[in-house]
């Protein structure tokens, strides 16, 4: 027997007062579902309890399941932003970059790079012509 009865003063959640309380078993622990004034009354007590755990139980269940739903959205979006790549700026590829990349073996190096910021500043006419 699930439901047990009791004869006890009680207040019912509606706030009127009873003569029986109504426990639900759950193992060896007994916790309080309803209260009633009539006796054979709490068989439509219990029943009333367990229909009211049954509508809890969907409710759970249909915030559970719209949970699911929006960590799913979610997630697809997080995907949707990974898969999109960055632009790469455009490298400056001036006359000076072909002149220079064209003297030296080892790309990019220290004297390479010193090479491109002084023929930027000559300019490519200029650059690599020795002056008497």
């Amino acid at each position: 027997m699930p439901y047990p009865t009791r004869k006890r003063d009680c207040k019912s959640k509606s706030g009127k007062k009873g003569t029986h309380v109504i426990y639900k078993k759950s193992g060896k622990k007994l916790t309080r579902v309803g209260c009633t004034s009539n006796p054979k009354g709490a068989v439509r007590a219990r029943y009333a309890a367990e229909k009211g755990e049954m509508k809890e139980s969907r409710f759970m269940e249909m915030i559970k399941e719209m949970v699911r739903e929006e960590l799913i959205a979610l997630d697809e979006k997080r995907k949707k932003r990974k898969s999109k790549k960055k632009k790469k700026k455009k490298v400056k590829r001036d006359a000076c970059y072909h002149k220079v990349r064209a003297r030296y073996d080892v790309w990019p190096s220290a004297y390479a790079s010193g090479a491109l910021v002084k023929c930027r500043k000559v300019g490519a006419k200029n650059w690599g012509n020795k002056s008497k």
